[in-house]
């Protein structure tokens, strides 16, 4: 063993490669944000806050199906109405309620929705739900879902009762289109 070999036994490899990276970023210009006057903006893929739309919603129950943790709750009923004659049955919603608390935003109600756009999704941009009174506060109806209230909304992104949509939470699409006709 040469005594170069009994020199690398005392300094640890790992150690000298992770001070390097330390190093490396040790004289970057620091970033920090100034919360909650300046927020980042999430990606387009982060999963924010529950946005749904009841006229979307065609009452499948394909979303509580899809939940593994089962914190979505519908119940719907059968209204009859006559039509040019014909007697039609409808579905109704009467309640649809999810337990935010437990959630693990894992985007399966999204996906199993089979809906164009969907009636319920996760790509909000929105992430500010606090709450002093978790049992209260973090469970939301079908009228909180629409609403977000007691949510606040990342900069620009509308509720879903005020015409938020699945694809562009942040309305950019139309406005890009309006401006250019």
């Amino acid at each position: 063993m040469s005594w170069w070999d009994k020199i690398l036994a005392f300094i640890p490899l790992e150690l000298v490669q992770g001070l390097g990276v330390t190093g490396k970023y040790l004289f970057r210009k620091k970033v920090t944000v100034q919360y909650p006057e300046q927020r980042l903006e999430p990606k387009d893929r982060f999963r924010g806050m529950f946005g749904f739309s009841e006229e979307r919603c065609i009452v499948c129950h394909n979303c509580a199906k899809a939940c593994p943790i089962d914190i979505i709750h519908i119940t719907d009923h059968f209204e009859e109405s006559v039509v040019d004659g014909k007697k039609r049955k409808k579905k109704v919603l009467d309640r649809y309620d999810i337990d935010v608390k437990r959630c693990m935003f894992c985007g399966l109600c999204e996906e199993a929705c089979p809906t164009k756009p969907v009636a319920i999704w996760l790509t909000t941009k929105t992430y500010e739900t606090a709450a002093y009174e978790r049992n209260e506060r973090l469970y939301f109806d079908k009228v909180r879902l629409q609403t977000w209230d007691g949510v606040l909304p990342f900069p620009g992104v509308k509720a879903p009762a005020e015409g938020g949509m699945p694809e562009d939470p942040k309305a950019e699409k139309k406005a890009a289109g309006g401006e250019g006709a």
